[in-house]
């Protein structure tokens, strides 16, 4: 739960990130992005500028966070996969487009042909956007490797 009416700078029962990773042995970023993605939300209280302190009896553990990363990862990977799926069909639609195109040159374009290198309002329905999606999911996923790298090794 999120403390709104608590100032949490100069309280005792709040600690900055800093004091918080340090106790835990993780990094500030990484206990940012968990704050961020809403995987930490017990005891977490902002100030009036929106710095985060955790109430000390909710600092995770190391191996709290680690297992919440590596959940995190598992779960980033399977929306890659999604991902890598949709793409192959769209990449598949376009190739049946473009046989047809080429086994009847004066026929007409295919949709998906037409379609697959513009980014239109609904994006997602064409290789252009499936590309992008894969994209932004393939950032997320290495965002994620990172900070369970960045943990492991503290060890």
């Amino acid at each position: 739960m999120v403390h709104a009416d608590i100032d949490p700078r100069g309280n005792p029962e709040y600690w900055t990130l800093s004091q918080a990773g340090k106790e835990c042995g993780v990094s500030v970023r990484v206990l940012q992005e968990l704050i961020a993605e809403r995987k930490i939300v017990d005891g977490v209280a902002r100030t009036k500028n929106g710095h985060a302190y955790l109430h000390r009896d909710h600092v995770p553990s190391w191996s709290q966070v680690e297992s919440i990363l590596a959940g995190m990862y598992r779960r980033q990977l399977d929306r890659v996969e999604r991902a890598m799926k949709h793409l192959e069909a769209e990449v598949e639609a376009v190739r049946f487009d473009l046989n047809e195109a080429l086994a009847d040159p004066d026929g007409p374009l295919g949709d998906d042909l037409i379609a697959a290198g513009e980014y239109g309002r609904d994006n997602r329905k064409t290789l252009a956007g499936a590309v992008s999606t894969l994209n932004s999911e393939v950032m997320a996923l290495t965002v994620v490797k990172r900070y369970l790298v960045e943990v492991r090794r503290t060890v």
